[in-house]
């Protein structure tokens, strides 16, 4: 791999680093040996593309992370193993994380006997806490929508979020392997520690290769992308969570972070300390809202700062990423003691205290 350019990462050359950027769908790109990226689709979605790893053993591919339940994503995992010479016979998977765009394509591509790794004890997990939220925030989303407002049906008097059938729930859920903290999972010639990294998903795993000084960060820290951290209970401070798990990968020994969207980095450090900055603006800019007398959920969002401006004329299903992720604001500075909370019903308030 040569002599690293201005820009390159260590081990990895430029060469490497823009054929990776480039690569068309379903191509292996090699980083090290037996270890390839291959960029997946994921149609109709503005990320473009997921990142997934291909690593070859003798007789096992693994690959982490296979997107959206679609047939693109499909067709491009048939494609890499095709180009690689092997077939889903021996393929397992590592997951890290649960969200559709990492997990979906398993209800096209597992077959029987395929070991699933994951941070999960069961797929149903992932269903029970939806349901859960599901009572939090269909009545917000009632309140947020507009007149005539795409996105939004009803079942049974309810409100719905519509979303197309790639971002549902697994219908199949196949049984996993429990992949915790400080365990080694060993793919070709490389031993990857697990790291459990929540916040932006209760069950977000990093895999850390010391000999490569390689992090595959799944979700965890993305180049240019700031995860979205989102919570819809009082008693759960995924913020605080993401903040923790961006402490405890910091100071790791790492040269090369491979995400699972966008481009690879080499500066782990710096990229983590302008999350924590980004986290720490918008805590400061929600508590001011909150002390202009902004109290509720649908209207501390739709004044906040944000990419798009027009926040009631979003769709509706931005709009519940961004409830989501001002409630996770919410809940941390009401656990710092920065603000009440006050529930009644399906009403969520906020004032200071």
């Amino acid at each position: 791999m040569g002599e690293t350019a201005e820009g390159a990462l260590p081990g990895i050359d430029a060469a490497t680093t823009r054929a990776c950027l480039a690569a068309p769908f379903g191509v292996p790109v090699e980083l090290f040996p037996d270890l390839y990226l291959v960029r997946v689709p994921l149609p109709h979605n503005p990320l473009k593309a997921l990142n997934s790893y291909l690593v070859l053993s003798d007789d096992r591919t693994t690959i982490v992370d296979v997107g959206f339940n679609h047939p693109a994503c499909e067709e491009a995992l048939d494609r890499a193993l095709a180009a690689l010479g092997r077939t889903w016979d021996g393929v397992e998977i590592v997951l890290t994380h649960s969200h559709p765009d990492h997990t979906g394509n398993l209800d096209r591509i597992y077959r029987d006997g395929m070991a699933v790794l994951a941070n999960l004890h069961s797929f149903q997990e992932v269903e029970n806490l939806q349901d859960m939220e599901a009572h939090v925030f269909d009545p917000l989303l009632l309140k947020a929508a507009t007149p005539h407002q795409s996105g939004l049906c009803f079942e049974k008097g309810k409100p719905t979020l519509h979303v197309s059938a790639e971002l549902l729930p697994l219908k199949n859920q196949p049984a996993v392997t429990f992949l915790r903290e400080g365990d080694v999972h060993r793919a070709g010639p490389y031993a990857f520690e697990v790291l459990e990294t929540p916040g932006h998903d209760p069950w977000h795993i990093c895999l850390y290769e010391p000999s490569l000084k390689a992090l595959i960060a799944g979700d965890h820290v993305l180049e240019r992308i700031t995860p979205s951290i989102a919570s819809w209970f009082p008693a759960y401070n995924a913020l605080e969570e993401f903040l923790t798990s961006l402490g405890k990968v910091r100071d790791l020994d790492v040269a090369r972070v491979l995400p699972a969207h966008g481009a690879m980095f080499g500066d782990l450090r710096g990229r983590v300390m302008q999350l924590i900055e980004h986290h720490e603006d918008r805590l400061q800019e929600i508590y001011d809202l909150v002390a202009e007398g902004h109290d509720d959920i649908v209207s501390i969002s739709s004044h906040a700062k944000w990419r798009y401006d027009n926040w009631r004329e979003w769709p509706l299903d931005q709009k519940f990423f961004s409830m989501g992720e001002t409630m996770a604001h919410l809940i941390y500075l009401v656990c710092e003691g920065k603000l009440k909370q006050t529930i009644c019903g399906d009403e969520y308030r906020f004032e200071l205290p």
